[in-house]
């Protein structure tokens, strides 16, 4: 036949994007919060979208029913109506990161969301696993 084993396999790993043999480790920053008088003002607010690798717009809607507040995004910055704490936010913000982010399978953030009609689908990138998960 064509080629060995071996040979398949090793064409095979050159086709595997790099970010998949990083072992670096994933990191949320901290969420920098203020508290100015009866509003919670979360600084941070973008770049913690942005290394969660998600939508803006899609994390603010989770943080808003999980804190059960209201609020808005404006800028870098979220501000939701209601005093609330750093461990409070940073607690949503690793549950959104597991339910959302993390793939189920590999455990690796090298996910996309997609919206497929109603459904959200997360699809890893890593392991090619495709799993549904809940809308916000």
């Amino acid at each position: 036949m064509g080629e060995s084993y071996e040979q398949l396999l090793d064409r095979a790993l050159e086709q595997v994007p790099k970010a998949v043999f990083e072992s670096a480790r994933f990191q949320i920053p901290d969420a920098d919060v203020v508290t100015a008088g009866n509003r919670t003002v979360f600084r941070n607010f973008r770049a913690v979208a942005t290394s969660l690798n998600r939508e803006p717009d899609h994390l603010a809607k989770y943080l808003l029913r999980e804190l059960g507040a209201a609020g808005e995004v404006k800028g870098a910055q979220a501000i939701f109506q209601g005093k609330f704490s750093n461990a409070t936010i940073d607690e949503r913000i690793k549950r959104y990161a597991e339910e959302f982010v993390l793939c189920r399978e590999c455990g690796k953030p090298d996910t996309k969301l997609e919206r497929r009609e109603r459904v959200y689908i997360l699809r890893c990138e890593a392991c090619g696993a495709r799993a549904s998960v809940r809308s916000v």
